[in-house]
């Protein structure tokens, strides 16, 4: 079974950023609706169909390293 690890941000941290970075993030905040930031560690799980598709694209990949896109084409196509 996979598990993620996710840090819980320490409020300290937050304020290591700079004055724009705080802001923004602030602003995401209010523009999302953000009301609840407990963290539900089931909802951090895979659900079957997405392990099933994570073993899927890991073993095509381990099956043909040759198919996909390299990082710099997608991060092109993410900035276009």
């Amino acid at each position: 079974m996979m598990h993620l690890a996710i840090e819980e941000p320490k409020i300290e941290q937050f304020f290591h950023h700079s004055k724009d970075e705080i802001m923004k993030a602030l602003k995401f905040i209010v523009d999302n609706d953000i009301k609840d930031f407990s963290i539900d560690s089931k909802s951090l799980e895979l659900s079957t169909e997405q392990k099933a598709e994570l073993d899927s694209r890991i073993s095509s990949f381990h099956n043909d390293r040759e198919t996909g896109r390299s990082w710099e084409e997608v991060k092109s196509d993410l900035i276009r």
